[in-house]
């Protein structure tokens, strides 16, 4: 196919995200051109190819699309640095030259994603049914190595054009069947009380006590 190339227009980009189509389509999401979102397929040979879509309605950044029932939904951040904010959802019928529809919150507004931004959608398919993972970075208030990830499973209704994060404090998703397993007995597990093997050491950085790899 047409060659492109990224930066378009001569401005930067930057939070990539790629997307798979059922067709088999691969498809390059940027946060360019002053601040749109860009959609750009993705050649066989893996060059980037031409654009297909824009979403120009404010500032955002980390794109990620999952498909659901025909309906492409869009997962987006605003742009406040380190600071969680509420992402949003947009969604379309039709992702090459398509309108999107939105924004709506993917989660209540005061919880600002559960202090993450998006990073990927993750489509588990099982037995008895398919779970949507919502995987997002939780960056500390420097985006340094404090900085952890929220991942929660979505409701997902492409004939409702829905997505809502259905926070849980702990889960698992059964890979077999396509089910979420929260636990009975609930109980966080500190990196203080985990066993050593092998070539680790007991460590103590900045009053928290943990477990590294002395290698």
């Amino acid at each position: 196919g047409p060659k492109t190339t990224l930066p378009p227009s001569g401005y930067t980009y930057s939070d990539t995200g790629i997307f798979l189509d059922d067709d088999g389509t691969w498809y390059l999401l940027t946060s360019a051109d002053h601040n749109n979102v860009q959609i750009n397929t993705i050649n066989p040979d893996g060059s980037v190819g031409a654009r297909v879509n824009v979403l120009a309605k404010g500032a955002y950044e980390a794109p990620g699309i999952l498909k659901a029932g025909g309906t492409y939904f869009l997962i987006v951040s605003g742009k406040t640095g380190y600071r969680a904010n509420p992402n949003q959802v947009f969604w379309t019928t039709e992702l090459k030259g398509g309108t999107w529809n939105g924004p709506v919150g993917v989660a209540p507004e005061g919880e600002k994603t559960y202090g993450s931004q998006n990073t990927f959608e993750l489509k588990v398919v099982g037995s008895k049914g398919t779970v949507w993972v919502f995987m997002g970075d939780a960056w500390d208030a420097k985006g340094g190595v404090g900085s952890n990830y929220v991942w929660v499973p979505m409701r997902v209704d492409g004939g409702a054009r829905k997505v809502e994060l259905e926070y849980k404090a702990q889960w698992r998703v059964d890979v077999g069947t396509g089910e979420v397993v929260v636990p009975g007995k609930k109980r966080r597990y500190e990196a203080g009380e985990a066993e050593g093997r092998g070539r680790v050491r007991k460590v103590r950085r900045r009053g928290v006590e943990g477990r590294g790899c002395k290698c």
